[in-house]
């Protein structure tokens, strides 16, 4: 029995259908290169948590290996056809994902969310533990 949302081909995304634009991927990888150097910048001049703040960044780059294992075999699948487009095109478009499709600003938002929420919380929180703590 084949899966009535797969073609002949077996490809499972229209050809029209945007893909993840390369720059919501760097920002949420920015956003977590922010994070762990405002926890390193913050909570490393006191001591005593240097053990912890060194396994912070050996999980960052299993994870990271991981995710570029992963993207690597995903990268010209025929199966997830994409055209290229601009940011402004992207945030605009309908993008393809396993569940259906989505605008683009919403897989911005999904995508980015909670790492940037996370580097302004560190930044907040490592402000606050240099002046107060």
């Amino acid at each position: 029995m084949s899966d009535p949302a797969l073609n002949d081909a077996g490809q499972s995304q229209q050809v029209g259908e945007a893909g993840v634009h390369p720059i919501v991927v760097k920002v949420a990888i920015g956003a977590v290169l922010w994070f762990l150097a405002v926890v390193w910048i913050a909570f490393a001049a006191k001591g005593g948590v240097d053990l912890d703040l060194t396994v912070v960044p050996l999980f960052f780059a299993i994870f990271f290996t991981l995710f570029l294992l992963l993207a690597s075999y995903c990268v010209g699948d025929p199966r997830w056809p994409a055209r290229q487009t601009s940011l402004r095109e992207f945030l605009h478009s309908n993008v393809g994902l396993a569940t259906g499709e989505e605008s683009g600003r919403d897989v911005l938002i999904e995508i980015a969310l909670v790492p940037v929420t996370l580097a302004f919380a560190a930044t907040v929180i490592g402000l606050a533990w240099m002046i107060f703590g």
